[in-house]
This record gives C-alpha cells, sequence and structure tokens, in this order.
C-alpha cells in the first residue's frame, strides 16, 4: 500500500526522532527505577509489588545486546514510543481525519513526558504503547457488525501486555467498558461476545498478578491500597494543586490548558460525535482519578500517562471543530506549539540553563535522579575493597532503600569481595522488615536462614543511605551488635552538591528470620 505524503513526512520524522533519542538515551546515567528493572529481570516474574514486571523483560533485550550499560536499558524505550506515535496516528486518522492525527502525533511528541518516557525504560513506555494499539483494536471493533470480530479479544491482549508492563493500561479496558454501558449507540454490543471475549483475554493476561498476590498474601494488592485510601493524618489538599503544576511542566503550560479546553468542548458534543464520545471516555476518567488519587497519595506525575494519547488527540479535534476563524486557530497552535519546543529541552537537560547563567541548584531538579550514580558507584567500590581485608569472616552491603540498592547493583562489578550465598542474593541489599516495601523484599537477602543457618550471622555490613541522621534507623541497628559511621562523601557535579552519601560500619550480625513463606528471607 503506498503512503500518502502525510504518512511518509511521519515516518521520517519518526526514524530522525528515533535516533536523536537513542542519542540522548546514552547519554544521561541510568535512573534508580531503570536500575531496579535490571535487578528485577535476574529474578525472573510477571508480576511483582510495585507492577507488572514485562518491562524489565523488554529492557532484558536491550541488555543482552548491548551488555549492562543505560543505553542497553532503554534501547527498546524509542523504538516503542515511535510505535505509540505510529498507533496514535492510525487511531487519530480514523477517527477525526488525517490533518487532525498528523497534529496529535506531533503535539505527543513535542511534550517533556513524551520524550523522558522516549529515552528512559519507564513501566509506562510500553504500556502507553499496548495502550493505544489495544485503543486501534476497540475503534475497529466497533466499527464492523461481526459480533465475533477478532479485533476485540486482540484488544484484550493488548490491554493485557499492557497491564504486565504497567498497571495504568488498566484504563484501556476499563474505559472500553463505560464507553459501552454509558453510550446508548454501542450498548448493545454488550449482549454480544465481542466485549467479552476482549475481558476474557485480559483477564488470561492478568492472571499472573494474581496468581502472585494469591502466592505472597496480597502483598502488592495492600501495597497499592495503602497508596491511594485515605491517609490517617488527612487529606493532602495541596496534592491537587501540586499535580496540575507538575502536569503542567510536564506537557507544557499552554497545551495542558487546551487539552483541558478540548475536554470540555468534547464532553458538550457527547451525544453529537462518536469520535468526541470515544476520546473522551478514554481521557477523562483516568484524568479524574488520578486528580483524587493526588489527595490521598500526594502528586504523581505518571498518573497522567493512561489520558495523555487521548488528550493529544482532543486538542487537533477541538480546535478544527470549535475554532472557526483561522487566525484564531494558528495563533493557539503556536502557543501550544513553541512553549513545548522551549520546554522539553530543559526538562530533558537542566544543565543548558546552567550553562545560560541561571544560578539553578540540583536540589528542586528532577534530573538529578538520573545523575551523578556512576560516581556513587565508583566510592562505593572503593570503600568497599579497603573495607574488606579488615571484615576475614565476609562482608556484606545493606542500602537504606531500593532505590539506592539498585543503582549500587546496575554499576558495582560482581567481582567485589562481597558475601553472596547464592547467584540470587544482590550485591547490595535492603534493610528488612515484616512489610513489603518493595520487590527486594521477595528476593532472597541477610535476613533468611537455610537449613537452620544464617549464612550472614557474624559478619560485617556496610550501610549506605543519603539520610543525614548520625546512625542508621533502628530497624537496622538491632539487628547488630554496633553501628559507627565510617565515612561521608559528596557527589558534585558542575561545582554544584548533587547528593550526599553516608557510610557506617555495623559489626557482628545476630542473624534473623525472614517472612513466612520465603526459603531465604526477604529484603
Amino acid at each position: 500500500m503506498e503512503l500518502t505524503f502525510t504518512q511518509r513526512l511521519l515516518a521520517q520524522s519518526l526514524a530522525v526522532l528515533t535516533l536523536l533519542r537513542w542519542f540522548l538515551a546514552g547519554l544521561h546515567d541510568i535512573s534508580p527505577a531503570e536500575a531496579q528493572l535490571v535487578e528485577t529481570l535476574r529474578h525472573p516474574s510477571l508480576a511483582g509489588l510495585e507492577g507488572g514486571n514485562l518491562t524489565a523483560w523488554l529492557a532484558g533485550v536491550g541488555t543482552f545486546v548491548f551488555g549492562d550499560s543505560p543505553f542497553g536499558v532503554r534501547f527498546a524505550a524509542p523504538l516503542l514510543m515511535a510505535g505509540s506515535s505510529w498507533m496514535l496516528y492510525r487511531l487519530a486518522h480514523s477517527l477525526t481525519g488525517e490533518k487532525t492525527a498528523g497534529w496529535a502525533v506531533a503535539l505527543f511528541n513535542l511534550t517533556p513526558m513524551a520524550n523522558l518516557a522516549a529515552v528512559q525504560m519507564r513501566p509506562e513506555t510500553p504500556g502507553i504503547f499496548f495502550l493505544i494499539a489495544g485503543l486501534v483494536s476497540v475503534w475497529r471493533g466497533l466499527r464492523r457488525a461481526s459480533p465475533w470480530d477478532w479485533h476485540w479479544p486482540l484488544a484484550g491482549m493488548l490491554f493485557g501486555l499492557g497491564f504486565l508492563c504497567w498497571y495504568g493500561a488498566v484504563w484501556g479496558l476499563a474505559g472500553t467498558l463505560l464507553l459501552l454501558a454509558g453510550s446508548r449507540r454501542w450498548r448493545g454490543l454488550l449482549r454480544r461476545p465481542g466485549p467479552w471475549l476482549m475481558a476474557a483475554d485480559f483477564a488470561l493476561f492478568a492472571w499472573p498478578v494474581w496468581d502472585w498476590n494469591r502466592s505472597h498474601a496480597g502483598a502488592a494488592y495492600f501495597f497499592w491500597r495503602d497508596v491511594v485510601r485515605p491517609p490517617e493524618q488527612g487529606w493532602q489538599w495541596s496534592g491537587p494543586l501540586v499535580q496540575a503544576g507538575q502536569w503542567l511542566l510536564m506537557v507544557s503550560p499552554v497545551m495542558f490548558a487546551a487539552m483541558l479546553w478540548a475536554l470540555f468542548q468534547a464532553v458538550k458534543q457527547w451525544r453529537a460525535s462518536d469520535a468526541a464520545r470515544f476520546i473522551t471516555v478514554m481521557a477523562l476518567p483516568p484524568l479524574a482519578a488520578a486528580w483524587l488519587a493526588s489527595l490521598s497519595a500526594g502528586p504523581r506525575p505518571a498518573w497522567l500517562a493512561p489520558a495523555f494519547p487521548a488528550l493529544c488527540l482532543l486538542l487537533p479535534w477541538a480546535w478544527e471543530n470549535h475554532l472557526p476563524d483561522l487566525r484564531r486557530k494558528i495563533q493557539l497552535q503556536w502557543l501550544c506549539v513553541l512553549p513545548a519546543l522551549v520546554v522539553t529541552p530543559l526538562v530533558l537537560d537542566t544543565d543548558l540553563l546552567r550553562h545560560a547563567g541561571v544560578p539553578l541548584t540540583y536540589r528542586h531538579d528532577q534530573s538529578r535522579n538520573w545523575r551523578g550514580w556512576r560516581t556513587v558507584a565508583k566510592e562505593a567500590e572503593e570503600i568497599i575493597r579497603s573495607a574488606a581485608p579488615q571484615s576475614p569472616g565476609g562482608l556484606f552491603v545493606i542500602a537504606q532503600d531500593a532505590r539506592l540498592a539498585s543503582v549500587l547493583n546496575f554499576h558495582l562489578p560482581l567481582g567485589l569481595p562481597l558475601l553472596r550465598p547464592t547467584p540470587r542474593h544482590p550485591l547490595v541489599m535492603t534493610p528488612s522488615g515484616p512489610v513489603p516495601e518493595s520487590d527486594y523484599h521477595f528476593w532472597p537477602d541477610y535476613s533468611g536462614q537455610s537449613e537452620g543457618k544464617n549464612a550472614f550471622q557474624g559478619r560485617t555490613a556496610l550501610y549506605f543511605t543519603t539520610s543525614q541522621a548520625d546512625a542508621p534507623p533502628p530497624r537496622v541497628r538491632r539487628l547488630f551488635r554496633g553501628c559507627q559511621p565510617l565515612t561521608v562523601f559528596d557527589v558534585i557535579q558542575r561545582g554544584l552538591p548533587l547528593r550526599r552519601i553516608r557510610v557506617f560500619g555495623c559489626h557482628d550480625y545476630k542473624g534473623g528470620v525472614g517472612p513466612a513463606g520465603t526459603a531465604l528471607g526477604g529484603g
């Protein structure tokens, strides 16, 4: 099939963008969340405490070819974002026409949110791809009369794959069922097998998550319930305001405000337009749910992601249908595009502002999340090598949380003189505790026993933390005979402090029993 001019231009633009994103992916240091994907792949599972683990398998494709490097972890991310853009074009073209489809893809790729997901391997990166692909199948199923149309089970499979990558993809299935139940035009489809085949297909792919929870006392259910339920200290009334501010930055201020205007216009056209009805249901429920959840869980920028593709589609649809004045339409287009062109590079690399002389610290800079970890690991390696000869019984390392443990595991060489009873033990572990805080809780660590013995008992540990406290937390101290401060080092970038790491030496581990049901304990 011969491509149109717009399709050829889109394909060429996505190819150039993918090459540029690959280049940027190799420049940035690994982030803790990405490093945890690599550690997750060493403990293969399709489900876990914090989300579906299929994203880790996708990251593993790149590390298998390019090694354990930031580029290897992120290799698939630009390809997935290019695929998401192409699928969004196909959906928008079918819904509203070629011109609107071109603008939807352009807006999608201009925003900091999409570009961050394209140069880093985040759970929402493959999740958005499968979500949009599933919506394409749903729309085709709606347009066909056959009760057994194969697009319905395909949509369920795609939503299920997205769910195994990122729990936010469940909004694809939920939005489709809300659309069918709330639309007089399509409500009759609920009496046909198609939508139920979709739900059954999704259930098959969600089975690993259910089975993991069943075998781990519902750990993920309680973890996420505690995230979104009303906090004991009361609602965080500033949460929605901070959430809105983060979304304004992640999408660019004028564009996000225009998207909300477009959503309002689409709600007004609910009865008159199939396209407005379809896109509204895919945008409004996840957007409203995220805003309400921020009252209890606080602001989380990624919660915009399930609604984001539909919002990118809504905006060009609205200005084509509700701005008959060509001059006003062009003004709005430029007001949306120009700020995004300025904001996106600055979000990806805030050092551009520092080069321009802006006195910006790293304290509230999101980019500090993926800066300086190589330096931390290099300093940690030297400390471990110097401490190992003074610990003849064996030395092991504990980090304050999964974030720090993950980046140290990613960068530290496996040949370090550290105690690892089994290959499944991470080089760097996290504090033991009865309440699961991360997937580390379910992996072998220093707290468990095997055949009535604890391989770490009587050994010395190094405790690494970014906390400025003068001692490790009580749950760490009580497991050792004593803990003393060893050293403090600062990570400096461009003459500015990035983070401070404290290291404590804890001697003579008393031993402990891991959580019930684990062979060697949990972190």
